[in-house]
């Protein structure tokens, strides 16, 4: 009986360690979208000589309820698509500079740089990851503090009002074990 016992350990134990466990560990895995926005409200005054603006939101990741509930249990997070659109704009200007960026802390931030941009509702401005952009932004979510999304430049003429609209789309793995 002894030697019984002692082979079902030993099997349980060549079961828990071997490489179908993690197999049979990843039937758990959680897969779920994990969205994330920011509205950048831009106001540049009709008397602005220089035609500037600076404009920041924060956003915590764990606003996102499935975000929040697998925290720590993530195991990956793949950058779907990331992109600005102008949503609203009281009329057309040309975005002579810009940049936009996501930041949080010491990490490296992920910034994308505009030129000669003609800005209505609808305009899209490309965020890829030419310069491993994504990359910064996965290690930003990775880490489950809230971030910055920002723009700041100038535009042809002052007394414009804009709204850009930051979206982070993600796909997320979890495990909950």
């Amino acid at each position: 009986m002894k030697t019984m016992t002692k082979l079902i350990l030993l099997l349980a134990t060549v079961f828990i360690f071997s490489p179908g466990c993690e197999k049979a560990k990843e039937l758990l895995d959680v897969k779920f979208d994990a969205n994330f926005k920011s509205d950048l409200n831009i106001d540049v005054p009709a008397e602005s000589k220089s035609a500037t603006f600076n404009a920041e939101a924060t956003i915590d990741p764990l606003s996102n309820s499935d975000f929040a509930e697998y925290g720590s249990k993530i195991k990956e997070i793949e950058i779907k698509e990331v992109k600005a659109t102008i949503t609203e704009i009281s009329k057309s200007v040309v975005l002579e500079n810009a940049e936009i960026s996501v930041t949080s802390g010491s990490m490296t931030s992920a910034i994308w740089t505009y030129n000669d941009v003609e800005l209505a509702v609808g305009t899209e401005l490309v965020m890829d990851n030419t310069n491993n952009q994504w990359d910064n932004v996965q290690a930003i979510l990775e880490s489950l503090n809230p971030f910055t999304t920002a723009m700041s430049g100038t535009v042809s003429e002052g007394g414009v009002q804009f709204t850009l609209q930051i979206e982070i789309k993600t796909s997320v793995t979890a495990n909950p074990l």
